[in-house]
């Protein structure tokens, strides 16, 4: 008898970024690994709340992200600023958020934390580097951990 593997469930990824190529290497991530999960891409949070407004996508919409990524990997003010603006409200608090740094800086970090970050990582330079990245944090967050459910807020 042989263990199976859990099924791929896609999942609802909000990534919050303006740099065009962490972007881009984020979604090719993954994909090598067939991780199809559905990406809002949006610059920041407050231009998802705008396309949640104006656009075909369910209010409900908003509860169902899974995980937020915030790629902002060089620009340390927007990083802060996009975690800050995130706690600001209580349906994002239950969302695990997922920081992505372009260089390590202790201090930084930390205070990430304490502003209620569940991951901080370092944004490889080598594709191969972030693929395997990718694969270790998508195990992690849809496999192992278990998530609060947003049906109870």
């Amino acid at each position: 008898m042989s263990s199976a593997r859990k099924s791929f469930i896609p999942r609802t990824i909000l990534l919050l970024s303006d740099d065009e190529t962490a972007v881009h290497h984020i979604e090719s991530a993954l994909s090598s690994y067939c991780l199809t999960h559905h990406i809002e891409r949006h610059k920041d949070i407050h231009s998802f709340h705008q396309a949640l407004i104006g656009s075909s996508l369910q209010s409900a919409s908003a509860t169902q992200v899974d995980l937020i990524l915030i790629a902002y990997v060089d620009d340390q003010e927007k990083t802060h600023e996009a975690l800050a603006d995130l706690r600001l409200l209580p349906r994002w608090k239950l969302v695990p958020s997922i920081i992505f740094l372009s260089r390590e800086d202790p201090a930084f970090t930390r205070m990430l934390y304490h502003l209620g970050a569940n991951t901080v990582l370092k944004f490889p330079l080598r594709f191969d580097a972030l693929q395997q990245l990718i694969s270790t944090m998508d195990a992690y967050w849809f496999n192992t951990v278990t998530l609060p459910d947003t049906d109870e807020e």
